[in-house]
């Protein structure tokens, strides 16, 4: 499979706009980490789009869910093989049935 082209969401951009605001309070330096770690972590899911997860005990919609250290939840939708599209990034403190 060839990679996919990456899109992101204003909602995306947004979440992690706040998270990184977040923990920019008490290091930038991490802020930054943070913001390149997803980066590489959507370019990897363009090349392995498969290796998130359905969770049917969050939402029925056709979305996946990737893990990043264990606190951040990457959510996305394949579209037609082509796009990887990012849906939201959330931290698992939030409710993320409602958000959905």
């Amino acid at each position: 499979m060839n990679n996919l082209e990456l899109e992101i969401t204003g909602k995306a951009y947004k979440d992690i706009e706040i998270i990184s605001d977040y923990i920019a309070i008490d290091n930038k330096n991490a802020a930054i980490k943070f913001v390149k770690l997803f980066n590489k972590t959507f370019e990897m899911l363009c090349k392995h789009p498969y290796l998130g997860k359905s969770r049917e005990d969050f939402t029925y919609f056709d979305v996946k869910f990737y893990i990043v250290k264990k606190t951040y939840l990457i959510i996305y939708r394949i579209i037609d093989n082509k796009i990887l599209r990012i849906l939201r990034v959330l931290t698992t403190y939030q409710d993320i049935c409602s958000i959905l």
